[in-house]
């Protein structure tokens, strides 16, 4: 059973492909008055952890559309008012994300390395609609499949950092943003707030100063959101350099989800990081085979070693 408190429901839905949570949130007051000594109860499958399919991103049977990623009687397409659900994707050695508001509003952070994975998955979950879409940074497994998402919704925003990079990959992608009718198009900085129904999207970096050469981790868009008892955290790619400059500008806090950086590198998920924002639970994007050693033994040591569930 995974831990919860009192004042928030929070479901891990687990099935081929995807990993969900739902959390329904109640006011911060509620909240500080809510007993934290009390656990609920809350549905996982198998013994808590996520596991992601190999680079190739195909399906492995199971239960398919909605019905599937539905726990405890709540599915992550109708999250609890006031609340919303992250549903984080399997797209090989990638990352892709969802973020359902309880209004209905959806946004896309980043898209995996392929744009016929990530079809595969939006088309199972039977998303119909898409309002936002996020690049974090310009490299390949972040971005490839968010040409996908502008062929299939009509997208309203697009949000990015604003760092070019000279691939046919990233020129596609931007090419796509710009080209997507109605869409308006952002560079997302430090202090922007992103509206997503009853949900706000802080961006927490890149600064004002984002450096414009080819140190893309390091200018990831990263990404604060949830309500009480229900924040997540997603860095990106971001490693230690940009840990550093988000300690110094502030806005990190304590979040319950970690989206755990640039897929379980070493490069990040530093024992400062985790000690300030010292989360419960932590999903890992990562090819099950992929030739970087993704999740690194020492990043998965120092989630274990501050009682966060992987």
């Amino acid at each position: 059973m995974l831990r919860t408190r009192p004042h928030f429901l929070l479901v891990f839905a687990l099935v081929a492909a995807m990993a969900a949570l739902a959390a329904g949130c109640v006011d911060d007051k509620a909240a500080n008055t809510a007993g934290e000594d009390s656990q609920g109860d809350s549905k996982a499958g198998s013994d808590g952890t996520t596991g992601s399919g190999g680079d190739s991103g195909g399906d492995s049977g199971g239960d398919s559309g909605a019905d599937a990623l539905d726990g405890g009687g709540v599915s992550v397409l109708s999250p609890p008012a006031g609340g919303y659900a992250a549903v984080f994707l399997d797209v090989g050695q990638g990352d892709a994300t969802l973020i359902i508001a309880s209004t209905g509003e959806v946004a896309l952070i980043d898209g995996g390395i392929g744009a016929g994975t990530l079809g595969k998955r939006l088309s199972r979950l039977g998303l119909k609609r898409l309002d936002i879409v996020i690049a974090t940074h310009a490299d390949a497994d972040h971005i490839t499949g968010l040409t996908r998402a502008f062929e299939n919704f009509a997208v309203t925003e697009v949000w990015w950092n604003g760092v070019t990079k000279g691939s046919q990959i990233f020129d596609s992608f931007l090419e796509a943003a710009q080209k997507e009718p109605g869409a308006t198009v952002h560079i997302a900085r430090h202090g922007d707030h992103i509206k997503l129904g009853n949900l706000d999207l802080e961006v927490l970096h890149p600064g004002d100063g984002a450096d414009t050469s080819s140190d893309h981790n390091n200018q990831s868009v990263v990404i604060q959101t949830g309500c009480a008892g229900g924040w997540l955290l997603m860095p990106g790619d971001a490693e230690k350099p940009a840990e550093d400059e988000m300690f110094a500008a502030g806005g990190l806090s304590d979040v319950d989800v970690l989206h755990v950086a640039h897929h379980g590198s070493d490069s990040g998920t530093t024992a400062a990081l985790l000690a300030l924002v010292k989360p419960e639970h932590a999903i890992i994007s990562a090819g099950l085979t992929n030739a970087y050693g993704h999740p690194d033994k020492s990043v998965v040591d120092r989630l274990e070693g501050i009682g966060a569930k992987i």
